[in-house]
């Protein structure tokens, strides 16, 4: 355990702890892998990580070849129709 770290500092973690609703610990957890991550920077864990830590990430598993084929039924399949309405000067008249 840390045992010299001045009041001040002591206080002001408690103080953003208690602002972020977590523990002094997890703050601290945070702010290490935020200035000396365990993932270099880029990589997929280092991104995954700052996606949490911004409330960006999922909280539910998310079956990426599922979701790839929603889009494919749904989303590609109306830009086809879109391209197949089309009449042929559209395409050379951009």
């Amino acid at each position: 355990m840390l045992m010299n770290i001045p009041e001040d500092v002591a206080h002001r973690l408690e103080t953003l702890a208690q602002e972020e609703g977590t523990s002094v610990g997890d703050l601290l957890k945070v702010l290490l892998n935020r200035y000396a991550p365990d993932s270099p920077p880029g990589s997929l864990a280092a991104m995954a990580q700052n996606a949490r830590e911004a409330g960006l990430a999922s909280l539910q598993p998310v079956d990426t070849a599922e979701r790839s084929r929603e889009i494919l039924n749904t989303e590609y399949a109306a830009y086809l129709k879109r391209r197949m309405e089309q009449s042929p000067d559209d395409d050379h008249n951009g």
